[in-house]
């Protein structure tokens, strides 16, 4: 258990850095046994959340190029997670949705995201997790951070190890 005074001198930045990497590789570790990077994982969540989005709206939210994401996409549907159908509204783009398959994946990953959470809090109190989630929330707005969405799609690891790099982007 670490002082006040030594609390006091912690860096901020490097303990979430600490934490982060430390919750990333327990929740990849977590992700595993179902088949599951996470970023698949936060695809899923968001079509979950967006049924019948636009890939070039999904690539928006997830600050990455709409090209770079078709091969992930790709890769969902191939496993029979996600449907593309021809969106009513504008024909030449396609909606995204999950199919049966994917939304019951989709359960598995919820659970394995809601234990995760839990072994993360432990030693904290229901207050301090409120605190603690308010006091992050408010680091991530000042750091411009999208919420709900992981920055590390923009250096998507795509299955098999290559990096799926996306441009700056520029406004337009």
């Amino acid at each position: 258990m670490s002082s006040p005074q030594s609390a006091q001198h912690a860096s901020v930045a490097f303990l979430l850095a600490q934490v982060g990497a430390s919750a990333a590789r327990e929740f990849t570790k977590a992700l595993t046994p179902l088949n599951f990077s996470p970023p698949e994982a936060g695809i899923l969540r968001l079509l979950g959340r967006s049924p019948g989005i636009i890939q070039q709206e999904l690539a928006k939210r997830l600050d990455m190029h709409a090209s770079r994401l078709v091969a992930v996409i790709d890769e969902l549907e191939k496993r029979g997670l996600v449907a593309r159908e021809t969106n009513p509204a504008d024909r030449r783009v396609y909606s995204l949705r999950l199919t049966q398959t994917g939304i019951d994946a989709l359960a598995a990953i919820g659970a394995v995201a809601r234990t995760h959470n839990e072994a993360i809090c432990n030693g904290l109190d229901d207050s301090e997790r409120l605190q603690l989630a308010a006091l992050l929330g408010k680091i991530a707005e000042q750091q411009g951070l999208t919420p709900g969405v992981h920055p590390g799609y923009q250096e998507l690891q795509m299955r098999g190890g290559a990096t799926a790099r996306t441009e700056p982007r520029t406004p337009e």
